[in-house]
C-alpha cells in the first residue's frame, strides 16, 4: 500500500511540475509574442535616428573637405550700367559635387551594413511608469540604402535692393532596414546649403541652369 501510494504521489508531482513547466512556456511564449512587434518598433525608430545622423555626418563631411566656393558654381551676368540680367549655374559642377556626396553617403551606409540597436524591456511593455527602464535586449539590424539628391536655388530677401541666393541640395535616402524576420522602409529627407552670397539689385525673374 505504501509503495502505491509513494508512486502515485511521485506521479502526482512530475504531472505538477510538467504543468507548470508548459505553463511557464505559454507564458513566456505570449509574452514574446505581445513584446516582439513593440521591440521591433523601437529597434526601427532608433535605427532611423541613425540613419539620419549618417546621412547628416556624410554630407557635413563633403561639404568640410570640397565644398565649392558660390563662384565656381553660378556666374552673374551683368549690362554694362550694372543691371542683372540673369544667373547662370555650372550644371557640370553641381552634378560632380552631387556624385561625390551620393558616393559619401552610400560608402557611411555600406560601412555600417549591420548594428545592434539596444531596447529597453520597459519601454517596450508599454507602461509609462517603466519606460527606459532595462533589462536591454539586443536586436540586430541591417542597413541598405538608395540616395537621391537634386539641386534648388532658393532667393530670399536680404535688404533694400539685396537678394541672397542660396544653392540648396535637397537629400533624399531611402533607408531598407532589415531585422530578424521583417524589413522596413523609411525615406531620411534632408536639405544642405552648398553655396550662396548676398546679390546687389534686382535679380530678373528667370535663372539660366
Amino acid at each position: 500500500m505504501k509503495s502505491r501510494r509513494f508512486y502515485r504521489r511521485r506521479g502526482t508531482a512530475a504531472f505538477r511540475i510538467i504543468c507548470a513547466v508548459l505553463a511557464l512556456l505559454i507564458s513566456v511564449l505570449l509574452i514574446d509574442a505581445k513584446l516582439r512587434p513593440a521591440i521591433y518598433d523601437l529597434a526601427a525608430l532608433e535605427a532611423y535616428a541613425l540613419s539620419a545622423k549618417t546621412v547628416n555626418a556624410a554630407v557635413e563631411e563633403t561639404l568640410a573637405d570640397n565644398a565649392p566656393k558660390y563662384s565656381e558654381l553660378a556666374e552673374i551676368s551683368r549690362t554694362d550700367d550694372g543691371r542683372i540680367t540673369g544667373i547662370t549655374t555650372d550644371v557640370i559642377k553641381l552634378n560632380l559635387f552631387k556624385a561625390q556626396v551620393t558616393k559619401a553617403i552610400d560608402s557611411a551606409f555600406n560601412k555600417k551594413k549591420k548594428t545592434e540597436i539596444s531596447v529597453p524591456l520597459g519601454s517596450a511593455s508599454g507602461i509609462a511608469l517603466f519606460a527606459g527602464i532595462g533589462p536591454y535586449i539586443d536586436v540586430s539590424v541591417g542597413y541598405s540604402s538608395s540616395t537621391h539628391s537634386d539641386f534648388e536655388n532658393v532667393f530670399s530677401s536680404a535688404g533694400i535692393n539685396q537678394t541672397q541666393h542660396s544653392i540648396m541640395l535637397n537629400i533624399e535616402t531611402q533607408v531598407m532596414l532589415s531585422l530578424p524576420g521583417k524589413r522596413l522602409s523609411q525615406t531620411v529627407e534632408t536639405s544642405f546649403c552648398v553655396a550662396q552670397t548676398v546679390i546687389v539689385g534686382s535679380v530678373p525673374n528667370v535663372m539660366v541652369e
